[in-house]
């Protein structure tokens, strides 16, 4: 092997082993959770009575049979972000929409979490865990997994893009990407079970 050769290789290999595309993504994950913070202080006074509207009828709501509505609304909050960052990944455009989706998730989260936190006070301390830590504990690392994929695939056809398809070598979507997808669907599909299940029973340990 050759030093130019030798140089290349090492080189490539520095690089493919930084976590690059998920640095990225969690910089934009935080960059959304602290625009969601800060957001939630601003609005907090205006949404008190609103949140506690919306938390007594959640509470409400989980004393109740599950209902396919219940169901579908849960599952659906569990697989979008994961399921939209796999489909980025067969589009150039995820180049701009993966990190945007993490920003947005990560505002949402946000947003959603210091909102009950300021609103309730100190009386949600140990609701906001019931509500919020099962969620946070399938969802995030899951749309990490699909996200850092995505991002280089659709790094890769924004290269063919740009370039022609002369300087890039073509993508293909091996078994691996499709592997990485299915191993999140059965994840969030037992945080999905959990939750419907976990947190109603909780609620009811935890409320009089």
């Amino acid at each position: 092997m050759t030093g130019v050769a030798r140089s290349r290789k090492l080189r490539y290999v520095s690089v493919d082993m930084l976590p690059l595309r998920s640095l990225l993504l969690a910089l934009f994950l935080v960059s959304g959770v602290l625009a969601g913070y800060v957001f939630a202080l601003r609005c907090a006074p205006d949404t008190v009575e609103e949140l506690r509207r919306y938390l007594d009828g959640y509470l409400a709501g989980a004393a109740r049979p599950l209902t396919a509505e219940t169901v579908a609304g849960t599952v659906w909050s569990y697989f979008r972000a994961s399921l939209l960052s796999f489909l980025l990944g067969f589009a150039s455009i995820g180049v701009i929409g993966l990190p945007l989706l993490f920003a947005a998730q990560g505002f949402v989260l946000s947003f959603s979490l210091f909102a009950f936190a300021l609103a309730l006070g100190r009386e949600s301390f140990l609701l906001l865990p019931i509500l919020f830590a099962l969620r946070l504990t399938f969802v995030l690392p899951c749309t990490f997994l699909t996200g850092a994929a995505a991002l280089d695939k659709s790094r890769t056809l924004a290269a063919l893009s740009l370039g022609g398809g002369k300087r890039v070598a073509p993508i293909v979507y091996g078994a691996a990407y499709w592997y990485r997808f299915a191993v999140v669907c059965v994840c969030l599909c037992i945080g999905s079970a959990l939750e419907l299940w976990l947190v109603p029973a909780m609620l009811a340990r935890y409320l009089p």
